[in-house]
């Protein structure tokens, strides 16, 4: 009832702001940013995303422009947060056409953080870094100081998280230090988890407070109040005060359920099963871990959704940079055809005796538009060296190489995960267990237990060989 009265209240000061008041350009600006920022303080989501929604059809009846741009990164944003990055990345590329042949860079630097965001959310830290770095660069362009600002410290905290995703510890630090000139909670309580892994518990929970102190005298979204009692829970827990850490993990449940914030209600799960276990009591615990088990599925499929989208993404802008690509060697290619013709025509005219010349220098030209033309496919010594360098780009060379072999598997087996494809990749291109084993940076054993979970997932039977198996597929 009281999401329903949420949803009637904003419908009706849409509908008061529309008909009576007749919306303006102003009114948006400020319902895009004060009231924006106001409702995501409050967890207030799906408002987020009626308001947006209404207010994109006002700028389209306007024709205000960056208004339109504007809400869809606002919705991009806020459906990071409730992890539909599929939808997320779809209202970032809107946006970004929308923005082809402007220069704002205010917004150019919004829809490279919100790409960066997705990316990171899905594991992609190197390609996240990258479009951080995108929006750093144009948020110094930036002419309102504390828009800048804002826009800066939000780039070094995401930063900060990729590179410690990635193990880079002194970016990691250097992005903190330039956070700290004004924290925010999850600084801190990313700071107390590295001293729970160390086993420092006064140190985290020294970490711990001064996020709190945060809440009470800065304006907080309220999932920093979520996380920040979600870290009271695991640090009780630590300290084996489990019925004081089932507190604050319920108080922090019951914002994350509300507010739709998938992953802070998943790890709210798996602590509170953790605490039912450390008080025996293996009921409860099984029953957060049964709730714990469904929600993961159900963000896992979100995020193989947003994960295929980057990777059909990144296909098609290779495939538009090799037709681009392709365009270019062909006019090279005329081009050197047409000056040989004329020369050899000129030869050939004025001197008989210089048909040597005239066919040497047929042979070279043949000879350029040949190397020319290699150049426009990739070869498998490429694929085996992209292997070798873990470069994310191999699936999508793979698929341009084996787009065959690659559709049907994913057709027939639209469960097999990320792994499960690379590792059908590795077989397709008849790499050894030894050669997996080195370019994936695991044991031989390791790669015989893939490929072991790979038979049953296929659901093959013993006396077929996995190889032949793929070879033929």
């Amino acid at each position: 009832m009281t999401h329903l009265k949420n949803i009637f209240i904003v419908l009706l000061l849409l509908l008061t702001c529309t008909f009576k008041s007749q919306i303006t350009i102003e009114k948006i600006d400020s319902l895009q940013t004060t009231t924006f920022r106001k409702l995501l303080k409050n967890g207030e989501l799906y408002k987020i995303v009626l308001l947006e929604t209404e207010l994109r059809k006002e700028c389209q009846r306007l024709n205000y422009e960056n208004g339109k741009i504007r809400g869809s990164l606002n919705l991009a944003n806020v459906l990071i947060i409730m992890k539909k990055n599929k939808e997320s990345l779809q209202m970032v590329e809107m946006a970004e056409k929308e923005l082809k042949g402007k220069e704002e860079y205010d917004l150019e630097a919004y829809m490279y953080f919100v790409y960066g965001k997705n990316y990171n959310f899905l594991g992609l830290h190197e390609q996240a870094i990258k479009y951080f770095d995108n929006a750093f660069v144009l948020a110094h362009k930036i002419k309102d100081q504390k828009e800048k600002e804002k826009r800066l410290y939000s780039i070094y905290d995401w930063k900060r998280n990729s590179f410690e995703y990635l193990g880079l510890m002194d970016s990691v630090y250097s992005n903190e230090r330039k956070c700290l000139k004004s924290p925010m909670p999850m600084l801190y309580i990313t700071i107390a988890e590295r001293h729970f892994k160390l086993h420092n518990i006064d140190s985290a929970e020294f970490y711990i407070n001064k996020a709190n102190e945060l809440l009470t005298t800065q304006q907080i979204p309220i999932e920093g109040k979520a996380n920040v009692l979600r870290a009271f829970g695991k640090l009780n827990i630590e300290k084996k005060n489990y019925h004081k850490a089932l507190k604050y993990l319920f108080s922090s449940l019951k914002i994350t359920s509300k507010a739709q914030l998938g992953m802070g209600t998943l790890e709210s799960y798996k602590l509170i099963a953790g605490t039912y276990s450390g008080l025996n009591l293996p009921e409860l615990e099984n029953k957060y871990l049964v709730k714990y088990s469904a929600l993961n599925d159900s963000l896992q499929q979100e995020e193989n959704a947003g994960i295929n989208m980057i990777i059909k993404r990144m296909h098609k802008e290779q495939a538009d940079q090799e037709k681009r690509y392709s365009f270019v060697l062909l006019y090279v290619i005329l081009s050197i055809v047409f000056l040989g013709g004329v020369i050899i025509y000129f030869v050939f005219k004025f001197s008989k005796s210089r048909e040597r010349i005239k066919d040497a220098v047929i042979n070279e030209k043949v000879k350029e538009s040949e190397h020319l033309k290699e150049k426009l496919s990739y070869t498998y010594e490429e694929l085996i060296m992209l292997a070798k360098q873990s470069d994310p780009l191999f699936m999508i060379k793979f698929r341009g190489f084996h787009p065959d072999f690659y559709d049907c598997l994913i057709s027939k087996y639209p469960d097999l995960n990320s792994n499960e494809m690379k590792l059908c990749a590795f077989l397709k291109l008849n790499l050894s267990n030894k050669q997996i084993a080195d370019y994936d940076h695991i044991s031989v054993r390791t790669v015989e237990s893939k490929k072991y979970r790979l038979r049953k997932r296929l659901k093959l039977s013993r006396d077929i060989d996995l190889y032949k198996w793929i070879q033929d597929f």
